[in-house]
């Protein structure tokens, strides 16, 4: 705990400096903590104001948490192989930190879903606040991930949407291979 809040006001005083001696670190602890946090707010944000039982609770959390650990591994992993292109520098646990990090960001949704499950007319701006807060997450994550890679951010992002293009090739690959199992069982 003592290291998150080292961190977040070292931070606010020198945001590249800390990041790179983060990254330097590997702090993987600090990283997994990101993505936890981003769990709960995924969970919070959700299901506020509905009638959970704590197994219920539990497993929504342990789900979003094993998602968001399993989605950021994958990401960090293609977009530390084309970040590598153009910087000779840390590589994808690199990226898997910064990327745990942007966790943290994802706490502005809980500043929506708790107003939110008191005041019901709130509930339609929920895809706006879900938006911009995505939106925070991902700018976060590109200025940060430039500043540890001493890159541009154009050349960072290029490199974050790049490791995309793979992902959405396996999931197209995926749906078609269950649309030509299904048409054999027709």
């Amino acid at each position: 705990m003592m290291t998150l809040l080292t961190a977040y006001f070292s931070y606010d005083r020198n945001p590249a400096q800390t990041i790179r001696s983060l990254v330097e670190e590997r702090r993987f602890g600090l990283a997994v903590a990101g993505y936890a946090a981003a769990a709960l707010c995924w969970v919070v944000f959700f299901w506020a104001g509905a009638e959970l039982s704590a197994w219920g609770l539990l497993w929504r959390f342990v789900f979003f948490w094993l998602l968001e650990v399993t989605l950021g591994y994958l990401w960090a992993a293609l977009s530390g192989l084309f970040l590598n292109f153009f910087s000779g520098g840390n590589g994808p646990s690199a990226l898997f930190v910064v990327m745990g990090l942007s966790g943290f960001v994802q706490g502005l949704l809980l500043c929506f879903a708790l107003p939110a499950a008191a005041a019901p007319w709130l509930k339609p701006l929920a895809a706006l606040a879900l938006l911009v807060v995505l939106m925070l997450r991902l700018a976060f994550v590109v200025l940060n991930a430039s500043r540890a890679a001493q890159v541009s951010a154009s050349k960072t992002m290029g490199a974050l949407c790049f490791a995309l293009v793979p992902v959405a090739a396996g999931l197209c690959l995926c749906l078609g291979m269950l649309g030509l199992f299904i048409s054999f069982l027709i």
